[in-house]
């Protein structure tokens, strides 16, 4: 079985060996859009034989070349099941990926939907892996990201979109560390986001960055859950 995990990725040099590492013992192969990376995440990615494609889009996050460069690499290579994630995701699941869709394909489902929660720096120093430093974070609505492969095959926001679907409901979760990395990264990125609206790009598409930049990328703990406290702790353990 063909799993492929896809993600886009823009200077991630920092952090883009452990996503591969983490990915690839989840029982994954891997198709990365490098959004014109000047950090040596190109280097990083050819090095470790990752599969990938050079997409530049003049500075600014265009959400939805991006997703058309992923479908087109994706209906390319083919798999059996495909996995959206990003560099800052990680599933957390009772086992691998690979073991999470054996049990959905087992069931006759085509989609898996997962629980998900956002990671956000509460004034922690910044140190990595971020999952080992960064606990506190809010439970937001299922997120539908690993599917099986057909054709047509689309996105839309942050979910995979196929036709004729059933649901498997996986226990575990999903966690998104974006919102821990350093203040000046994530300025940066909240810039590349406001060159993409300012050139049209739907601004639903990443409101949540507004936010991080009134608040200077830190949250207070009392608004957040901490996610050692949840039934998915113990899942997430397996990091």
């Amino acid at each position: 079985m063909k799993i492929l995990a896809v993600a886009f990725a823009y200077n991630e040099a920092k952090y883009i060996q452990d996503f591969i590492d983490n990915y690839r013992a989840n029982g994954c192969q891997l198709f990365i859009v490098d959004n014109h990376s000047d950090d040596g995440t190109t280097d990083i990615l050819k090095r470790n034989g990752v599969e990938s494609v050079i997409i530049p889009t003049g500075g600014a996050f265009d959400l939805i070349k991006l997703q058309n460069a992923l479908v087109a690499g994706i209906n390319n290579i083919k798999p059996d099941w495909v996995v959206y994630t990003g560099i800052d995701i990680r599933y957390c699941l009772a086992g691998t990926i690979e073991e999470e869709i054996d049990c959905a394909t087992a069931e006759g489902c085509n989609m898996i939907g997962v629980n998900y929660y956002n990671v956000y720096s509460t004034g922690e120093k910044f140190e990595l892996p971020m999952h080992s430093h960064f606990f506190y974070g809010r439970y937001l609505k299922r997120l539908y990201m690993i599917a099986r492969y057909q054709n047509p095959f689309h996105f839309e926001a942050d979910s995979i979109r196929i036709t004729n679907k059933k649901i498997f409901q996986s226990d575990g979760c999903l966690l998104n560390y974006g919102n821990c990395k350093p203040a000046v990264e994530r300025e940066e990125t909240y810039r590349r986001r406001k060159k993409a609206w300012e050139r049209g790009l739907d601004q639903n598409y990443g409101v949540h960055y507004h936010e991080g930049h009134e608040r200077g990328w830190t949250w207070t703990k009392s608004e957040m859950v901490d996610i050692r406290t949840t039934e998915h702790w113990k899942y997430i353990l397996k990091l």
